[in-house]
C-alpha cells in the first residue's frame, strides 16, 4: 500500500473493519476523509494521527474534516417549503371550485339562503 490517499477498500484492508463500518464512519463524520464528488479517499497521514487518538479506549476526533449539520433546520426549511406548496395547490383548487362571482361563492349564497329561510 502506498502512501497518499486511500480508497474506502484499501483504508478497510489497513484497519482490519468492513467496508460498510468505513461508510458508517464517515456518514457521521468519525474519521476524517475527503468527498471529490461521489468518492470518498482518506489521507494515510492523517488516519496514522488519528489512529494515535484512540489509543486507550479514546473516543477518536476527525478534527478539521468533521462538518457537523443542523437537521432539525434544515427539516424545518423543508416542512416549510412543503408546507408553502400545500397552501398554495389548496389556495388553486380552492378557487378553482368556489369562485368568487360578485364577492360571493355559492357555499356562502347557500348558507344564506338556508339562515333567510329559516327566519320566514
Amino acid at each position: 500500500m502506498e502512501t497518499g490517499f486511500l480508497k474506502i477498500e484499501e483504508l478497510a484492508e489497513y484497519l482490519n473493519i468492513k467496508v460498510k463500518t468505513l461508510y458508517a464512519m464517515t456518514a457521521s463524520t468519525d474519521i476524517p476523509h475527503y468527498r471529490i464528488g461521489k468518492l470518498i479517499r482518506f489521507s494515510k497521514e492523517e488516519i496514522d494521527e488519528w489512529l494515535k487518538s484512540c489509543k486507550n479506549g479514546n473516543k477518536p476526533e476527525a478534527g478539521q474534516h468533521k462538518i457537523k449539520t443542523n437537521r432539525k433546520k434544515s427539516s424545518t426549511l423543508f416542512n416549510n417549503h412543503v408546507d408553502k406548496i400545500t397552501r398554495n395547490i389548496i389556495e388553486k383548487e380552492t378557487n378553482k371550485y368556489y369562485s368568487t362571482d360578485n364577492g360571493k361563492s355559492d357555499r356562502i349564497e347557500a348558507q344564506e339562503k338556508e339562515t333567510n329561510n329559516g327566519s320566514i
